[in-house]
């Protein structure tokens, strides 16, 4: 199974408990009967709708509102669908940045070793590659093109401009992901950064 990614989204979201995964993002309308646009974040997804409804969170406030969703055709970033209780296009385009999710429990175990959904890489501990920590993984984010990891640096090593680096998710740059004791190895030196000055 392909591992969720996360997408940006400008929308404000409510606070999610790490028992969901995100299976998709909401980008836009299709025609004018309520139909949306979804950007796919698993190469799995017709296997994980028949598991039964998808979860949304339409505004800050919801606890959560099960809907079906009925896949109509593929599209560039996945596909067409249908979901229920979204009637009219307005309607389509009021939920773009809403994220779809199921159950981790309703998701299978992952079988290949090193192998992990994304959502299990938030809160890792950033480590140099002598060992030494920098800073947490705070989200990773795909704009389009590729996979790219937030890490909320520490006090002591961050820079004047900014609380935060995104580090591209490619084997050169972030060598080891180790999920069961809490850390990822970043090679600092191979996106530019000069650590001296964070001294």
């Amino acid at each position: 199974m392909s591992r969720p990614h996360y997408v940006h989204s400008r929308r404000a979201e409510p606070e999610i408990g790490p028992e969901w995964i995100s299976i998709g993002v909401i980008v836009g309308a299709v025609g004018v009967k309520g139909a949306v646009r979804l950007k796919v974040f698993t190469d799995d997804l017709e296997a994980l709708l028949s598991q039964g409804a998808v979860t949304i969170f339409p505004d800050q406030q919801s606890r959560g509102e099960p809907c079906d969703v009925k896949l109509m055709h593929k599209i560039k970033v996945g596909y067409a669908c249908q979901i229920s209780g979204v009637s009219g296009r307005d309607h389509a385009e009021g939920l773009k940045g809403v994220k779809l999710y199921v159950s981790r429990d309703n998701l299978p175990e992952i079988e290949e070793e090193g192998s992990y959904y994304y959502e299990d890489m938030e809160g890792l501990i950033a480590r140099e590659l002598d060992g030494t920590p920098f800073g947490v993984v705070q989200a990773i984010y795909n704009f389009g093109a590729g996979d790219l990891v937030e890490v909320l640096l520490d006090d002591v090593q961050n820079r004047p401009a900014s609380g935060t680096v995104i580090y591209p998710f490619r084997d050169a740059i972030i060598p080891e992901v180790n999920i069961d004791k809490g850390y990822l190895v970043i090679d600092r030196m191979a996106c530019g950064e000069d650590q001296e000055d964070d001294d």
